[in-house]
């Protein structure tokens, strides 16, 4: 299958999330952060366009309409502001699997330079300084080099503002979560209109201890 129109659900776009509260009462503080997401996107409405589940290692959050990049953004903004308010700002962690154009997911085979564009993602800053350890995947097929996507989307999270380090295995941005996940949002979106799976990990850090003796 192949062209502009098609829905998210066709193309299999969705991410796995999970936030790791430090905390002695986590099971609260996840699941009250889970409702309050919910709640403030009306994720439960018929009209929502998310499908969403939570199991015993992540919650999956699948787009069937709408604009896909921006509900995820959001849906992630929300979850991990909500869950560092609720554990009264102790040590959060979270793990994002951004998927899209997954063949398991999906049965169609999309055809690069006829997959449907997105728009970039707007998030209001969220006042949480966050380290967040990215990796991008661009699963493509045949000889395409995997690296010429990587390096421009290095570059352009440089250009955007954030804080960029290069890491063994993974790249750390630093800055507000609404920048970083814009960032790494966007770059994924954008790889996936030319490259038809692609994939992002993502481990992100909310008051670190470590980074709180380290002054950052």
């Amino acid at each position: 299958m192949s062209g502009q129109t098609l829905s998210p659900d066709q193309i299999g776009i969705g991410m796995r999330i999970s936030v790791h509260p430090h905390a002695d009462d986590f099971e609260r503080i996840i699941l009250d952060a889970i409702k309050y997401t919910h709640d403030v996107l009306k994720v439960d409405e018929p009209d929502s366009g998310l499908e969403v589940s939570t199991g015993e290692v992540s919650t999956y959050v699948g787009v069937n309409s709408g604009e896909s990049a921006q509900q995820l953004a959001a849906y992630a903004s929300t979850l991990i502001r909500a869950a560092a308010e609720e554990s009264n700002r102790q040590h959060l962690t979270s793990h994002i699997l951004l998927s899209r154009g997954c063949p398991g997911e999906a049965t169609c085979e999309l055809v690069p330079g006829e997959i449907p564009a997105e728009k970039p993602v707007h998030l209001a800053k969220s006042e949480l300084e966050v380290a967040a350890a990215w990796s991008l995947y661009p699963l493509a097929d045949g000889n395409v080099p995997h690296m010429t996507p990587i390096y421009a989307a290095i570059d352009q999270a440089k250009a955007s503002g954030v804080e960029v380090t290069s890491e063994h295995f993974a790249t750390i941005l630093r800055g507000d979560l609404a920048d970083v996940l814009k960032t790494i949002v966007d770059a994924w979106a954008q790889i996936g209109q030319e490259v038809p799976h692609v994939v992002s990990h993502i481990s992100i850090s909310v008051d670190s201890p470590s980074a709180q003796r380290n002054g950052e």
